[in-house]
Order: structure tokens, then sequence, then C-alpha cells
């Protein structure tokens, strides 16, 4: 089996609500070739209110179905197991979450690693990491129900957030959280840009990272950036971050500073991991290259010489 299952885009570009523009672009993602295809919880509306929305769970069924790629889902990213005063609601999202992968036939559903306030970070550590482990075996226990794999994703570090700790944010730290789960159900989604970024504000080595947490990983989320924080400038405008190379920039594979080539032989995924894309909507009109960059980087995985397909073009 090749280490990376299939390559596929993400859905996040489609308006809020907007379903028959997640159809769209479910086709358009379909006749360029991807075999995968990442669900957007938060932007269908198939959980409302904890619980699923039917009529919309049914219409993202038949999308499914009708263009015919393998799905996966990301999860609302607002799910957060370590929200004390909030956590029944957290949870209740995250149950409907693995309900809609069984009724759809999701292999893997991406959610995020906890993160509380600096204060109570420094307080209640252990706890809150143990709370967390708990809550994650929980929904593996419904996970393998549901014939889905967990894929806990690593989260952003930014100076701009200081006042906030995403522990994830650390894939050492991750890593060690899933080892102590150690549920045959739950793995992690490593996200290179969100790594990249988080390395000059945490401080770890993003390779040695990237590799340590990568025997954990199920679900990859390809994107690139320039490592550099946003904010700074006092221009607020996404386009303008573009240009200065700041922020998560969900861009293209190989557009960035991520260094590929010196990271990818040290990873360590399991056969059959996602290679999903997570691609800013602002992009889309070079999906085909970038479906293309994620093949390579599949490929360079079994042995294949790396190949930028910008490049090639150039």
């Amino acid at each position: 089996m090749a280490t990376i299952a299939g390559c596929g885009l993400n859905l996040t570009s489609v308006a809020p609500g907007d379903l028959d523009g997640a159809d769209r672009l479910m086709a358009r993602w379909a006749e360029i070739g991807c075999s995968h295809v990442e669900i957007s919880a938060r932007r269908l509306d198939i959980i409302v209110g904890g619980q699923l929305n039917m009529p919309a769970v049914r219409r993202v069924a038949a999308m499914i179905e009708r263009h015919g790629m393998a799905p996966v889902l990301h999860a609302p990213h607002a799910i957060n197991l370590m929200d004390r005063p909030r956590r029944e609601m957290h949870l209740a999202v995250a149950e409907a979450s693995v309900e809609f992968c069984r009724i759809t036939g999701c292999a893997s559903m991406v959610v995020h690693s906890g993160r509380v306030q600096a204060q109570e970070w420094v307080v209640q550590r252990a706890a809150l990491l143990a709370e967390e482990r708990d809550q994650l075996r929980r929904l593996g226990d419904l996970a393998e129900a549901a014939d889905v794999n967990l894929a806990v994703e690593n989260m952003i570090a930014s100076p701009a957030n200081a006042g906030s700790v995403p522990y994830g944010a650390d894939p050492f730290a991750l890593a060690a959280q899933l080892a102590e789960v150690d549920h045959p159900r739950v793995w992690a989604c490593l996200d290179f840009g969100h790594a990249w970024l988080s390395a000059p504000t945490l401080g770890f080595e993003f390779v040695a990272a990237c590799e340590a947490l990568s025997p954990h990983v199920w679900h990859l989320h390809l994107h690139d950036n320039f490592g550099r924080p946003p904010g700074g400038t006092g221009i607020g405008d996404s386009g303008d971050e573009v240009a200065m190379g700041q922020g998560d920039l969900h861009a293209p594979m190989f557009w960035g500073s991520i260094p590929w080539a010196d990271l990818l032989p040290r990873t360590r995924f399991r056969q059959g991991t996602f290679g999903m894309i997570e691609l800013n909507g602002r992009y889309n009109i070079h999906a085909e290259g970038v479906l293309q960059a994620a093949r390579n980087i599949a490929a360079h995985l079994d042995g294949a010489p790396l190949v930028n397909p910008w490049k090639e073009e150039a």
C-alpha cells in the first residue's frame, strides 16, 4: 500500500450554507481528478445546535455519491475539549460529527486539539490534558462503531494570541498526548502550515517536531506559507498579507518557504494516510497545479524524486 492513500481538496471556500456552491465545487474537484474531498462542516450547516441537520446531511450525502470522491470530514473548528464550562456542548457537536461520518462513509474526521487561557493552563495543565484524553477516548469508542478514524490537528501559536494556549501547536506536545490516549481510532492530523508558523513562536525545530508527530498521523493538511506571523504592518487586508507573505496563507505547496525537501524524508507516516489539501479559495484557479504538487509529495514519500510542478511550468 502507498504511504498516501489519495489526494484531494477541501470545501472551505464555499460561502456559508451554500450547498449549491458546494455541489459545483465538488464537481470541479472531481473533474480535475481528486480521489478524495474534505467536507468542511462549518460551511455546510450539517450540524445545528449539536444535532445533525438532516436535510443538509442528505444533500451532502447525495453530492458525495454523485461525484464519486471518497469523503473525509473536518469537524467544526470550534470544538474544544478543554472548554470546561461548555464541554457537553462541544462533545455534542463532536458526536454529531462522528455520526455524519457513519452516514456518509467518511473514513477520517479532523478535530482541533484543545486550547485554554494562559492563566488556566499554568494552574491546571495536567488536569486539562487528562480530561482531554478521556474525551478523546470516549469519541474514539464512538468512532470505532462508526468505522472512522479521528485525526487531532496541531493548531497555531501566534504572538497575537499570547493570552491563549493551544498546546497542540507544538507537534512534540501533541505526539505525547496522543501516545497517552493510546486508542486505535485516535490519530493525528499534521497541518504543515500550522507547524511552520508555530515553530518560531514556540521555539521548536520544525523538521524534528513534524518527525516526532508523524508516526501518529493519519491525515495531512497540505498547504504553504512563509512562517511569518500576521500583523505588525498596520494593514489587515488579506491581499496585503499575501503580498507580505504573512500569516496562515493556505497557499499552494512550494509557493511558501516550508522546506519540503528536508522535511519529507524524515517523516514516518503510516501507509494509507490521507493527503488532503487545505487551499485558500483565492488560489482555486490554481487547483490543478496544487493537486499535482500533492501527488508529487505523495510519490516522493514512496521514493520518487521531489518535483516542484510550478518550476516545471516556468
